[in-house]
C-alpha cells in the first residue's frame, strides 16, 4: 500500500471512529482475553471462557468480577504516548478534538510494547511494508525521522518524553547484526530540550554491553542523530511477550513514576518472579548499579520491568533500557529518579553495596560488578573516542566528568 493510500485510509477511520469507540476487545497470543468498555468508568470483563494463560496482566487476573477504574487501567495506558509523540498524535488530530484513552489504543492496535492487541470486530488496519535497517542507520537523520513520524506516530503505543517512534523492518530483511530476526525496531531521535541524547545512550548501553549485562541489540545512525534498538518484548519467531513496568506492578500511574524507592521495585521482583526472584534481584542490582555509577537520574518505575511468555509462565527482568547519563544537562536536579536509602542523592560505592547485601547479593558479587561496570566505561570512552560520531564535541568529556564528579 501507497503512502498516499495509507494516509487516506488512516483519515478516513479517525473521522468514522474518533467519537464512537466505547468497547475494545483485548487479544493476547493466548487468546481473545474480555472486553473493555469507556462507560462513566473505565471497565474491563474477561470473556466466561477465556483460556487460563490470555489473563492480561500479573495485576488482574482472570475473574467473573469486572475491574472497574475512573481511569485507564494500568496495564493498558502503560504504552500511552507522552511528551513529543503525545504532541504530535494530538496536532494530526486536532481538527477532530482531544483524542481519547480508548482511541489511541485502538490507533496503535497490536503495534504496542507487550503482547496486547486491542481491536475492533470487522476493522483492521493494513500493514505497512516497513523500512530497512540499511535505511535507517545510513540516511539524514532529520529528514528520516520526520518521515518515520509521518507514517508511524499515530500508530505507535509506546511511551516516553523522547522522541521515538515503533517502525517495522522490511520483511525478509537479513538482520546481520543480530542473533534475532527484527520484524519492529524502536528508533529514538534528537529531542529540543537534550542535546547529544542518541549518542549518549549509545554510550551508556555500550557500557552495560561492555560489562556483560543483559541489553536489547542496539545500532546508532552514522550522522550520530538516531539511535535504533531491537524489541526485548519479542520471542525469536516475533510471537510478543508480555511485559509490565514496575509502575503498573506497583499501582502507580504515569504521572507517579518517580514515586518510591528501588528497594520497592526489590519487593515487587521479589513478589512477581517467585522462586527465580534470586537471579533476577541480582539483575536488580545490575540495572540500578548502572545508572548510579552513569549518573542516570532517570531509572524511574517505567524503565525498569518484567517480561514473561504468559501471566503463569515465570517473569524475568527485561533488559536494560533507557540509560543516559543526565548529569551532563544542567537543567536536570541531578538526583536520582527514585530514592535509595530513603533519599533520592546518587549514592556511594559502600551504599549500592549495601543495598545489594539487602537484595541477597554478596557483597564480593557487588563489587565485582561495579568493577565491571568501571571498567567498561573506560573501554567504551576509549573505543568510542576513535569514532568519528564523537569526535567534533566534548560530549565523551562531559559524561566522563558527571560519572567522576
Amino acid at each position: 500500500m501507497s503512502l498516499l493510500t495509507m494516509k487516506a485510509y488512516m483519515m478516513n477511520k479517525l473521522l468514522a471512529l474518533f467519537n464512537q469507540i466505547r468497547r475494545l476487545e483485548i487479544i493476547t497470543p493466548q487468546g481473545q482475553a474480555g472486553i473493555l468498555a469507556k462507560e462513566s468508568n473505565f471497565v474491563f470483563n474477561y470473556h466466561q471462557s477465556v483460556p487460563v494463560d490470555a489473563a492480561v496482566s500479573l495485576v488482574m487476573p482472570i475473574r467473573q468480577q469486572s475491574y472497574y477504574s475512573g481511569e485507564l487501567m494500568g496495564v493498558f495506558s502503560m504504552n500511552r504516548p507522552e511528551g513529543y509523540l503525545r504532541y504530535l498524535i494530538e496536532e494530526r488530530l486536532k481538527r477532530l478534538g482531544a483524542p481519547s484513552d480508548m482511541f489511541l489504543l485502538y490507533l496503535a492496535g497490536s503495534h504496542q510494547i507487550g503482547r496486547l492487541n486491542y481491536a475492533l470486530e470487522g476493522k483492521v488496519a493494513p500493514k505497512d511494508q516497513g523500512e530497512t535497517l540499511h535505511t535507517l542507520l545510513h540516511s539524514p537523520s532529520k529528514v528520516l525521522f520526520e518521515h518515520l513520524l509521518d507514517k508511524y506516530a499515530l500508530t505507535s503505543g509506546i511511551s516516553g518524553v523522547q522522541p521515538k517512534t515503533l517502525v517495522p523492518l522490511s520483511a525478509g530483511l537479513p538482520a546481520s547484526h543480530s542473533a534475532l530476526p527484527l520484524e519492529t525496531v524502536i528508533v529514538k531521535a534528537e529531542g529540543a530540550d537534550f542535546s547529544c541524547v542518541a549518542r549518549n545512550e549509545y554510550l551508556c548501553l555500550s557500557v552495560a554491553k561492555e560489562a556483560g549485562f543483559h541489553v536489547p541489540d542496539f545500532w546508532l545512525s552514522d550522522d550520530g542523530l538516531l539511535l535504533i534498538l531491537s524489541r526485548f518484548d519479542r520471542k525469536s519467531d516475533g510471537t510478543p511477550l508480555g511485559f509490565e513496568d514496575m509502575a503498573v506492578l506497583t499501582g502507580r500511574n504515569t504521572a507517579r513514576k518517580y514515586e518510591g524507592s528501588y528497594e520497592m521495585i526489590a519487593k515487587a521482583v521479589t513478589i512477581f518472579t517467585g522462586e527465580h526472584s534470586q537471579i533476577e534481584l541480582q539483575r536488580l542490582f545490575e540495572r540500578v548499579a548502572i545508572s548510579c555509577k552513569l549518573k542516570d537520574g532517570d531509572a524511574h518505575l517505567k524503565n525498569i520491568g518484567l517480561l514473561y511468555e504468559h501471566p503463569l509462565a515465570p517473569r524475568y527482568l527485561a533488559p536494560i533500557y533507557d540509560v543516559v547519563c543526565t548529569n551532563i544537562y544542567p537543567e536536570l536536579d541531578g538526583q536520582l529518579a527514585l530514592k535509595l536509602n530513603q533519599r533520592k542523592r546518587f549514592p556511594t560505592e559502600a551504599e549500592l553495596i549495601a543495598y545489594a547485601v539487602r537484595l541477597g547479593v554478596e557483597a564480593s558479587t557487588a563489587q565485582t560488578l561495579l568493577n565491571r561496570i568501571d571498567a567498561a566505561f573506560e573501554v567504551v570512552c576509549e573505543r568510542l573516542a576513535q569514532d568519528e560520531r564523537y569526535r567534533d564535541d566534548d560530549l565523551i568529556e562531559r559524561i566522563k566528568k558527571a560519572v567522576y564528579a
